[in-house]
């Protein structure tokens, strides 16, 4: 699973970012931060389509103040998570942690990942739902 979100996270060469796409690599941290991806957008998309579903939330507005609190969590999970595996590793090999911005920028990668996984789950599953189908683009 991890060479299968690594060409994603590191942007097939955009956003590789030398030791630190590296350290993920080697230490498996793309999988837990992708899983997370993929599942918490179709449980929020889910939720929007099927269970929150009422007329008051069929407008693109609504849409995008859910889409980006979930891309928030997941920029949240990923900073958190990553931090704080190579914080530990770099401990307990007595060194002091190199990174910093690089933190930043994988998790606004992240961020802007789930944003498209979001769009496209909408695409997808939005016509089931008998209130919200047309958003976030009317038909």
């Amino acid at each position: 699973m991890n060479d299968l979100f690594a060409p994603f996270y590191e942007g097939w060469g955009l956003f590789y970012l030398n030791n630190f796409s590296d350290d993920l690599f080697n230490n498996k941290l793309y999988m837990p931060v992708g899983l997370t991806l993929l599942i918490s957008g179709l449980v929020f998309m889910v939720v929007y389509y099927y269970v929150i579903n009422h007329p008051r939330f069929n407008r693109w507005f609504h849409w995008i103040f859910y889409v980006l609190f979930l891309c928030l969590l997941n920029f949240i999970y990923a900073y958190f998570t990553t931090k704080n595996e190579l914080s530990l590793i770099y401990e307990n090999n007595g060194t002091p942690l190199p990174y910093s911005f690089e933190f930043y920028t994988f998790s606004l990668v992240n961020a802007f990942w789930v944003f498209l996984w979001a769009i496209i789950l909408s695409f997808i599953i939005r016509w089931g739902s008998k209130n919200c189908s047309t958003t976030p683009i009317p038909n």
